[in-house]
């Protein structure tokens, strides 16, 4: 192998093991994972919809497919969504638990509960 080529190797290797620190590294914050759920939510992507959700939300949303006689996967897909990302403001942790303000219909503004899990902020219920 010549030195070029062994070179461009070393520097392909160096990139990736650096790429997969960064994305091993990656910190979330409530606001990139309400704009997760978001896009995910867009999309009809159940899978995505529930990497953001907490084990608690996702434990009641799922009681609440079955009262609703639907799977879990169809129910989450049909959630009712605004056509453009809504405004968020006021992300505010303490500790494990996270509240961020989203603006809805009529110019109001609700707060949404997160809770850390495995390093990661999810969306989850009061």
């Amino acid at each position: 192998m010549k030195i070029r080529e062994r070179l461009a190797l070393a520097t392909l290797a160096l990139l990736v093991v650096a790429l997969m620190g960064v994305a091993c590294g990656k910190k979330s914050s409530p606001t990139e994972t309400f704009k997760a759920f978001y896009e995910a939510a867009k999309k009809k992507d159940a899978a995505g919809i529930k990497k953001t959700l907490s084990k608690n939300l996702l434990s009641k949303l799922e009681d609440e497919a079955k009262k609703a006689n639907k799977p879990l996967d169809e129910y989450l897909i049909n959630v009712s969504i605004p056509d453009a990302m809504p405004e968020t403001r006021n992300e505010k942790i303490d500790g494990d638990h996270a509240t961020l303000e989203i603006k809805v219909r009529n110019d109001t503004w609700r707060p949404e509960s997160f809770v850390k899990e495995d390093g990661e902020w999810k969306l989850d219920s009061d």
